[in-house]
């Protein structure tokens, strides 16, 4: 036991060093170490650049231009809060077009479309950068084409969604496509939805519809797509998510409609997810405790349970505690009990943690309860460990 307090208490220390946002590079410093590329337009540059690049005969090379970006993305970062406990790096895929943050102050608005190019000129891949960070594009040049246009930008991407090969490069393409700051954008995924042959292309683009706001006749197609038994179980998920991710209170009738009626346990814990996260805390916790205190599918309620740590108030907070006291309930129900209460806030979760450190009956759970403190941070905790050690 003694290790394990130790090994809490190491989970304490700050990390020794910290960085800084990366992302107020000037566009003009970063393209330094671009070759301008002029033409009239994006495409009239695209075939420019194209002869430039066959023509040095490079062994690989990029085209690349900036386009509009939608409020909100942190992409293709390395940044880490002034206190060391907020860390992104590369590109967090949670929203699946980059990392959704609220805060203006870490959201990345200077992105470009780099597509790397073959001896002959043809895409090979397409990735989406952070203009304001340094990197090597893998030691091949680049030629800068400007910003594009919405316009241009739209219709470069969506020629290599329909002419692609690759289901990879294509939903990249789509990843793209639903960072423009357009109002066409959402048509525009939904088309691709409907015409794309590529399974994980359509996963993708109806992922992307999920961008408040959201039409209502598109959720009307998500939650069609959502029931569709005949529709694969990723485009499934894609629109449960989608849908979810509005979190008023059409999306949790609509969550809580697909988890009492879905036999799928995947589509199930995707929808517990969702309601987790809804705006209705209320109506969603009471939604929660029912599948965790009546739900026959263990691993279910194990879920349940987890997902009320993310919600406030006394009633979530009311059922952890009974699920941890109770002597006969499942050890790993009970696992996940300590894990969502250690979620809560520090002044909440802490005293909690301390008292089933101390008591409860379960070894296993104890040791669980020392193991979370260690990652509070919290003073009290730090105090508590060090008295365990000391006596």
């Amino acid at each position: 036991m003694f290790a394990l307090i130790i090994a809490a208490l190491l989970m304490l220390a700050p990390p020794a060093t910290t960085t800084t946002p990366t992302t107020t590079t000037t566009p003009a410093q970063q393209e330094q170490n671009f070759t301008p590329v002029q033409g009239a337009g994006l495409q009239a540059k695209q075939d420019a650049a194209v002869a430039l690049g066959t023509g040095a005969r490079a062994a690989r090379f990029w085209t690349a231009y900036a386009f509009d970006v939608r409020p909100g993305h942190v992409v293709d970062i390395d940044y880490v809060s002034d206190d060391g406990r907020f860390v992104i790096q590369g590109t967090w895929e949670s929203s699946d077009t980059g990392f959704i943050v609220r805060d203006p102050g870490i959201e990345t608005r200077n992105l470009g479309v780099f597509t790397l190019r073959d001896t002959a000129g043809q895409i090979v891949r397409l990735e989406i950068y952070n203009l304001g960070r340094r990197r090597e594009y893998a030691g091949y040049p680049v030629y800068w084409l400007g910003r594009a246009s919405n316009e241009e930008s739209l219709s470069f991407l969506r020629g290599i969604i329909e002419q692609s090969k690759s289901d990879d490069m294509a939903s990249d393409a789509v990843r793209a496509v639903a960072m423009h700051d357009d109002r066409r954008v959402p048509e525009f995924l939904e088309r691709i939805a409907r015409s794309t042959l590529f399974d994980s292309v359509r996963a993708q683009a109806v992922r992307s519809l999920g961008q408040p706001p959201v039409a209502d006749a598109t959720r009307e197609y998500l939650a069609q797509l959502a029931r569709d038994e005949r529709e694969s179980t990723d485009v499934r998920l894609s629109a449960i998510s989608a849908y979810g991710r509005s979190r008023d209170a059409q999306a949790l009738t609509f969550l809580q409609s697909i988890y009492n009626s879905s036999a799928s346990r995947e589509l199930k814990r995707t929808a517990l997810a969702h309601i987790s996260r809804n705006q209705n805390n209320d109506a969603a916790a009471v939604f929660l405790i029912r599948v965790a205190t009546q739900e026959s599918d263990q691993e279910l309620r194990k879920q349940a349970v987890s997902r009320l740590g993310e919600i406030a108030g006394e009633r979530a907070l009311g059922t952890l505690k009974d699920t941890i006291g109770r002597a006969d309930a499942d050890t790993e129900l009970q696992k996940q009990a300590v894990v969502a209460i250690a979620r809560r806030p520090a002044p909440e979760s802490v005293p909690l943690l301390i008292n089933i450190a101390r008591t409860h009956a379960k070894p296993e759970i104890r040791k669980h309860a020392f193991i979370l403190l260690g990652r509070t941070g919290d003073p009290a905790a730090v105090e508590f460990l060090k008295s365990v050690l000391t006596k």
